[in-house]
């Protein structure tokens, strides 16, 4: 929604703004407050592409299908019926039923570390530790 916002509250200036916010919003509106999310770094993202990157080389997927796959079988998925453009066909989309970009820091490692198993296991690629 266009008008939600994220506010992250470490100043009493942060508070104030919230505040202020808060009392120009119409009513009924919904606010959640807790603490603060650390979302995946950088640094992570990059390995997770150079792992899916690796695994395409073996598999036939590209890096962006591996990503995907991978995304379904650790988050679960949802299907969903779609025609497909060349064929006219009714097929079966899986659709992740969370993303990777969505997650914190404590998630993606989660994801991460089902990944690399994942990948280490059924096709024999990894990356040494501490590589991206």
């Amino acid at each position: 929604m266009a008008d939600e916002r994220l506010v992250v509250v470490s100043e009493d200036r942060h508070r104030e703004y919230l505040c202020g916010l808060i009392q120009r919003r119409v009513l009924p509106f919904q606010a959640v407050v807790g603490p603060v999310k650390h979302q995946r770094t950088l640094t992570q993202n990059a390995r997770l592409w150079l792992l899916h990157t690796a695994a395409s080389e073996v598999s036939g997927y590209t890096p962006e299908e591996a990503h995907e796959e991978m995304l379904c079988a650790h988050f679960g998925y949802t299907e969903k019926e779609r025609t497909n453009l060349w064929t006219g066909e009714i097929e079966m989309k899986r659709i992740p039923n969370k993303r990777s970009s969505t997650r914190d820091k404590k998630e993606f490692a989660a994801y991460m570390s089902f990944v690399e198993q994942f990948y280490g296991e059924k096709l024999g690629v990894w990356l040494p530790v501490g590589e991206n």
